[in-house]
C-alpha cells in the first residue's frame, strides 16, 4: 500500500501479490486482509532492487503465515 515512489507515483494504491496463484485477477473484486507490515514504503534505485525486495517480501510472508516449504 503506497504511492509507488520508485516510478514517481503520487496516488495511494494497494497492490497485492497472491501466493501460489497463476491467473488474471485484473478487473475482479477481491478482499485483502493485512496480517503484518513487512517494510516501509521506499523508492528503489532500479527495477532489479525492487524485485529483490519483493522476493524478500514473499519469503517473509511465507514465514509469518507459516507457509514455508
Amino acid at each position: 500500500m503506497g504511492t509507488n515512489p520508485t516510478f514517481q507515483g503520487s496516488r495511494r494504491t494497494v497492490e497485492a501479490f497472491v501466493l501460489d496463484f497463476e491467473g488474471d485477477l485484473y478487473g475482479e473484486h477481491v478482499g485483502v486482509e493485512f496480517a503484518r507490515r513487512l517494510r516501509p514504503m521506499a523508492a528503489f534505485p532500479d527495477v532489479a532492487a525492487l524485485v529483490a525486495a519483493m522476493d524478500t517480501d514473499v519469503a517473509d510472508t511465507r514465514r509469518i503465515l507459516g507457509l514455508q516449504d
